[in-house]
């Protein structure tokens, strides 16, 4: 039998971050150029003036959707 978690336990996943989740449809459409291009996640983040949680969140629901796709390098690029 699994033990369920005590409240003291929990976890509350992105509970005090500093995410920005609003990316305009120019931005997206840019960053996939970026991704695309083999730009490290770092690099995305500067252009965009974005932090790196934020920027890896759009990944995540970019490839979550198909836009993008996985890279050999992942997340570092060519």
């Amino acid at each position: 039998m699994v033990n369920s978690l005590k409240q003291e336990e929990a976890h509350i996943l992105l509970e005090n971050a500093d995410v920005q989740w609003y990316w305009d449809g120019h931005q997206v459409i840019r960053f996939r150029e970026l991704w695309r291009e083999g730009a490290s996640i770092e690099d995305i983040a500067e252009v965009f003036g974005r932090n790196l949680l934020s920027t890896a969140l759009l990944v995540l629901d970019q490839a979550d959707q198909g836009y993008i796709k996985q890279r050999d390098k992942g997340l570092f690029g060519k």
